[in-house]
């Protein structure tokens, strides 16, 4: 086993001449913005995620039992957080005094969609009713069960916020349509059940009915943005919300705390292995087997192969060896802004010592196996059936991720 790291330029090579830039930056040079970088790993971790609920699928056959059970995992984090930590961002989001009940969730809400790629408009803003318009959603691959939970943590949010700080009207939250169901836009309708009655219906039932349906105001297709405010020149390349609440492009970066998977699925997992519904071993054997078979399917056609070494930049003379999949696994974690070192990199083996915080962001013990089976599975494809990717040495504060040949008979 070799240490040795091929000839890298230092991250900070000819800072003191030229401008320096937000970017990643492949082992080859091959550098991309920060607006590239977040819509690329929140695709990366949308496609994981989606593989992950493929898995739940598996384990939690029945439609309805499932939704519930992530919609409910979903609610019960999200409104503990919130009555532990409050509205942690009240006085940045300028919620005024006379703002009270579970409206301050759309403030909320708002700020997270953008600051998740899901750019929009907010349609009505009021004490009783409020509508968002969402145009693109980088999870809309995922499933109709991320639909419903994401719904019933903006809810969780609402009630968390309102009682720990601002007590008032409540609002009942709804996902009227859903582009992970197929809709143009995702679209959330909140609406004060005493103002506007309704039947009362299951948490995992988020979709609606609506009482106040021939209110939406649908935005024409050729009107609609892919980019959210802080991409845009038209806003100044800020977010503004309803009460003057000015960001920038910073806060983007939300994507590192937002994994479809790390905030919804894997606290699904962990509810029902504490209620004894399921156990940790096949939770992990269906997963591992899902997520290597989706990451062989990354990779398997030529072209896919072809256009991930243009992506990073590989010289074409450069051989097909462990540096390729060492260098798709240091774009992804820069971009979801984890600290990581390299050990080794060279045409026999690479090492790279991952912080494990870094990738089990938020409540996700469960991502470091998780991304192991899900890179194990691409290497096959993107490089060869002789690489493997696996865990050797790693600490309970670092991750040690090696690439290199072996020979498993049981594979």
């Amino acid at each position: 086993m070799t240490k040795k790291i091929d000839q890298r330029l230092p991250k900070d090579s000819g800072a003191t001449k030229l401008p320096n830039y937000a970017a990643i930056k492949s082992p080859w040079e091959r550098m991309y913005g920060f607006r590239d970088a977040m819509r690329y790993i929140t695709r990366y971790e949308a496609v994981f995620g989606a593989a992950i609920l493929q898995g739940i699928r598996i384990l939690i056959p029945e439609y309805e039992d499932r939704s519930q059970t992530i919609c409910q995992a979903a609610f019960d984090r999200m409104y503990a957080t919130s009555q532990k930590y409050g509205v942690t961002q009240e006085y940045l989001l300028n919620m005024h005094p006379f703002m009270c009940g579970e409206f301050v969730g759309a403030l909320i809400g708002d700020e997270g969609d953008d600051g998740m790629l899901m750019p929009g408009r907010v349609q009505d803003f009021g004490t009783y009713r409020c509508e968002k318009e969402l145009d693109a959603c980088p999870w809309d691959i995922i499933g109709s069960e991320l639909c419903r939970a994401t719904t019933m943590s903006l809810q969780a949010q609402a009630l968390g916020s309102a009682e720990r700080h601002r007590p008032g009207p409540t609002l009942d939250y709804a996902m009227v349509e859903a582009r992970g169901c197929g809709d143009r836009h995702c679209r959330i309708v909140a609406e004060n059940r005493e103002k506007y009655p309704m039947p009362e219906h299951a948490l995992w039932q988020s979709f609606g009915p609506i009482a106040t349906a021939d209110q939406i105001k649908c935005t024409p297709e050729e009107e609609c943005v892919e980019d959210p405010m802080v991409f845009r020149e038209e806003c100044g390349f800020k977010f503004a919300n309803g009460t003057n609440l000015e960001e920038g492009s910073e806060m983007a970066a939300m994507v590192q705390f937002a994994t479809s998977s790390c905030l919804y699925f894997f606290p699904t997992l962990t509810r029902a292995i504490d209620e004894g519904r399921l156990d940790e071993k096949t939770i992990l054997h269906v997963l591992k087997c899902v997520l290597e078979a989706a990451g062989k399917a990354a990779f398997g056609e030529p072209y896919a192969r072809l256009a991930a070494r243009e992506w990073l930049g590989v010289p074409v003379e450069a051989p097909w060896d462990g540096r390729i999949m060492g260098g798709h696994i240091e774009m992804m974690l820069q971009a979801l802004m984890c600290a990581y070192e390299v050990e080794a990199f060279n045409k026999d083996e690479v090492i790279l010592v991952i912080d494990r915080k870094g990738l089990e962001i938020s409540n996700g013990w469960m991502q470091t196996p998780c991304h192991i089976a899900y890179w194990n599975g691409m290497v096959k494809t993107l490089v060869s059936p002789q690489w493997f990717v696996f865990e050797e040495g790693s600490t309970d504060k670092q991750i040690r991720v090696r690439i290199a040949k072996k020979i498993d008979k049981f594979c």
